[in-house]
């Protein structure tokens, strides 16, 4: 069972247990997390969601996730937001360069009009075999960024919420049917054009990032996109960008550690993952890699959804394992006491319930195996529930709910590092205080931050009037007015 409450403050990346535990695909996925922490520093969350959102599209072709009489595919699909120079791009190009190491084709779109995403139709004179005109016109569809398996960078996501271009008036719905489940009516997208009609299958992963748009809680209350990502919003304060420069100073000349994984060990260790699952699935349908490129793209959805059942099997305790985390979930988001705030945290619920089952596949296969075991489950759900958390505080900052929270929680932080010092009551101010050294130190051990940080942090309680900082010859002693 998560800890619930909206008070709980996320766990840093190396505390969750899929990157913590003692199995080897632990320590892999740790490792990525580690070399993507070289470029992109303290994004280390969105260095997970790299690692899934590439694997998931490696596994795409072949793994289908039955749910009742439907079925889910393996994609993630990530809107990033954050504020700007703060890791985003260069997180993307360390992705990209997996990706391409992986085989995975990988498109950037950052502007263009609806006929670039879906497709569009060439008229071209009709000739005969000399080169002649012969009359009359032939039609070629040109396909779109959507169509067949890839990924699909949108560097700038803003653009995607600009309803003002007329020709790239239909993107929101074209994205949505592009991340639908691969094989369903709805994933197919279609475009009726003067002489054709474009059909256009999508396995596209996408990954959008942007800086916090001004307008954005408009797109996420009122419309479905933002239900249908994985959406990740994260804060960067003024303390966490002077931490970052300092980090990214102290590494000028400063080689990558020896220990950290190259480009080329992640991506065949990936690439390895992928083969283990593709020849799983080929085995059980009889079927080897020739007859497999042979078939036609409905003839291998056939295949994968046919053999669902045998690519991956469950463990004991598997649902209750997945039934414990939809209870954490909801109970989560009953704490939300804004109506409007609780509505919209409901609405993202069926799409959390997907990530979990598609993480805790992807899981398993990290781990090496074909059975989804209930810790895979609760793996996959600690990562889920944070960003759940996280999201709520955000809509919720929008009623002026997110400052209080934050407030309360460092107030903890502090009162905790208190009672764990050597206490004394002040002889003049008559105040229980303890020594601001002291203090300091133990904040900083109980936060995972450095005494410097913790130095800073204390000023500001001070300046906000919560500590009260008192002299006594050489000695500096701090009480707390809360």
């Amino acid at each position: 069972m998560i800890e619930r409450g909206l008070a709980s403050t996320r766990r840093e990346w190396n505390d969750y247990s899929v990157v913590n535990s003692p199995y080897e695909g632990s320590n892999k996925l740790r490792q990525y997390v580690e070399r993507f922490d070289t470029l992109s520093f303290f994004n280390q969350y969105a260095g997970m969601l790299s690692y899934f959102y590439i694997l998931g599209q490696m596994l795409a072709p072949y793994v289908r996730i039955p749910i009742h009489g439907a079925y889910i595919d393996s994609r993630l699909h990530v809107f990033w937001i954050q504020a700007s120079r703060s890791g985003k791009s260069i997180a993307y190009e360390f992705t990209a360069k997996i990706l391409k190491l992986c085989g995975i084709e990988s498109e950037k779109f950052s502007a263009g009009s609806d006929s670039k995403l879906i497709g569009s139709v060439i008229e071209t004179p009709k000739v005969d075999e000399d080169g002649k005109r012969v009359g009359g016109v032939d039609f070629e569809v040109v396909p779109g960024l959507l169509n067949g398996y890839k990924t699909l960078l949108f560097d700038e996501g803003s653009i995607l919420l600009d309803d003002s271009k007329s020709y790239f008036s239909q993107k929101i719905l074209f994205l949505q049917q592009a991340m639908a489940p691969i094989g369903s009516e709805t994933n197919v997208l279609v475009n009726h054009l003067k002489g054709a009609s474009i059909y256009t299958p999508s396995g596209i992963s996408l990954w959008a990032t942007t800086f916090p748009p001004k307008d954005i809680m408009h797109h996420v209350l009122e419309k479905g996109f933002f239900q249908r990502v994985f959406l990740y919003q994260n804060d960067v304060n003024l303390e966490t960008r002077q931490t970052t420069s300092e980090h990214r100073m102290s590494g000028v000349y400063v080689p990558v550690p020896e220990q950290v994984w190259s480009y080329e060990e992640i991506s065949n260790w990936i690439v390895g993952m992928r083969d283990d699952v593709r020849d799983r699935l080929f085995t059980v349908a009889g079927i080897d890699q020739d007859q497999w490129d042979s078939m036609s793209e409905e003839q291998r959805e056939e295949v994968a959804v046919n053999h669902s059942h045998m690519l991956f099997s469950i463990g004991p305790n598997y649902h209750a394992a997945l039934l414990s985390a939809v209870d954490d979930y909801y109970d989560l988001v009953k704490t939300v006491s804004d109506g409007n705030v609780r509505e919209t945290a409901i609405s993202f619920l069926p799409n959390v319930e997907n990530y979990t089952i598609i993480f805790s596949n992807m899981i398993a296969a990290t781990m090496g195996t074909n059975v989804i075991t209930a810790e895979h489950i609760s793996m996959a759900s600690e990562i889920i529930y944070d960003n759940l958390h996280n999201l709520i505080i955000w809509l919720e900052q929008k009623r002026d709910y997110k400052a209080s929270r934050e407030r309360q929680a460092d107030v903890r932080a502090w009162k905790q590092a208190f009672a764990g010092c050597k206490r004394q009551v002040h002889d003049r101010t008559k105040k229980e205080v303890v020594r601001k050294t002291e203090l300091q130190a133990r904040y900083a051990a109980l936060n995972a931050v450095s005494v410097k940080t913790a130095e800073r942090r204390l000023s500001k309680l001070i300046e906000n009037k919560l500590s009260v900082m008192v002299k006594e010859g050489r000695n500096v002693y701090v009480s707390l007015e809360v």
